[in-house]
């Protein structure tokens, strides 16, 4: 479990470039050596990759609400047309 966890944080900081270049080093040479730690690195990449793409959406969502909430207030929509006319 333990070097699990050290995998991990290697292959968060090696995505994050957050590695030193020893670490950075020993990344790059066990993802061509080791397929499993290779297919690790894509995995937690997809996952990252995910997150961000979620957290987008939720923050597009969310805006969106706002947006429609604000426009449905007739003094919001009144000021808003003045400042544009």
């Amino acid at each position: 479990m333990r070097s699990e966890l050290n995998d991990v944080r290697l292959i968060d900081g090696h995505l994050f470039r957050q590695l030193n270049e020893e670490e950075t080093r020993t990344v790059e040479t066990r993802m061509l050596v080791d397929n499993g730690f290779a297919e690790n690195v894509a995995a937690q990449r997809t996952a990252h990759r995910l997150v961000r793409l979620y957290g987008q959406r939720e923050d597009r969502r969310r805006l969106d609400a706002i947006y429609r909430l604000l426009l449905t207030d007739i003094n919001f929509a009144l000021r808003l047309k003045t400042i544009f006319t």
